[in-house]
């Protein structure tokens, strides 16, 4: 695959009645209007979005179901990748998923956020997968996907464990809707750049202020090719899923990967104790 469209939504943060019906609604749309081929990737809790009240939350758990099939239906038709995360009961646990799905409409993988905030805990939410060790690259179609949800993109254990697996596009579906903009862009500019590879980050407009929103799509060299701030929508942008940041090795040195350059450099048995 030499261009992958990639498309990031941002639904807006709706406080009115019934909002998780308003956002699902609004992403299904977004979806089904998708240009053929694309990559889209939607924010974390398509089914719950908005919502704040813990019982509220749980009740919008059994949507998930409606809006797995729905966008299998989606990915199918329209030969898209979707890239949509959901609260949902599997096996009896309650469990933060991304699912990614492939353009046949079946489900390629489904990486089960690792970090937990303490309203998540306190919902309770399982961590991670049953086997305790954290799966969060997979290969489809000639591409490696990387996955981090939300609160993950804090803890650069799971960064440098993806950085160490040489994705091509990490998936962020998130919501964050307390941290400040500056740092949210930050984040995904030096996430891109350590693992070389693009970043396509989905979240929920907060409408103004500085904090929250800024779905956005980056470069392995840390560029922000599109950034939607807090407006309510869809970025786009075609991209080479196997373009890689080319650097010099030192001053005057020849060019190599810059997630290469960094990893001749690491000395990890200095800093143990």
């Amino acid at each position: 695959m030499e261009q992958l469209q990639i498309l990031v939504v941002q639904p807006p943060y709706y406080a009115g009645e019934k909002p998780d019906e308003t956002v699902a609604e609004f992403l299904l749309k977004e979806l089904w209007s998708a240009e053929e081929g694309s990559l889209v990737v939607l924010p974390e809790y398509s089914n719950a979005c908005g919502l704040s009240d813990p019982e509220q939350i749980l009740a919008a758990v059994p949507r998930a179901e409606a809006m797995l099939r729905e966008a299998s239906a989606a990915a199918k038709q329209r030969k898209l990748y979707v890239a949509i995360n959901v609260l949902e009961r599997r096996s009896g646990a309650l469990k933060n998923s991304t699912y990614l799905i492939g353009p046949t409409g079946e489900t390629a993988f489904v990486y089960d956020k690792q970090h937990l905030p303490p309203a998540e805990v306190k919902l309770g939410i399982q961590p991670g997968n049953e086997t305790g060790k954290c799966r969060c690259v997979c290969d489809v179609d000639g591409i490696r996907f990387a996955f981090l949800t939300c609160y993950d993109v804090y803890y650069n254990e799971q960064i440098e464990f993806i950085a160490d697996r040489k994705p091509d596009v990490i998936l962020v579906p998130g919501y964050q809707r307390g941290e400040r903009t500056d740092i949210i862009r930050a984040q995904a500019k030096l996430m891109a750049f350590r693992c070389n590879a693009y970043v396509a980050r989905a979240s929920v407009s907060m409408d103004s202020g500085e904090r929250g929103g800024c779905s956005m799509i980056v470069s392995p060299e840390g560029q922000i090719l599109q950034d939607i701030g807090k407006t309510v929508g869809v970025i786009r942008a075609k991209v080479d899923p196997k373009y890689k940041y080319l650097r010099s090795a030192g001053f005057g040195g020849g060019m190599v990967r810059n997630d290469e350059f960094i990893e001749t450099g690491k000395c990890p048995d200095a800093f143990t104790e």
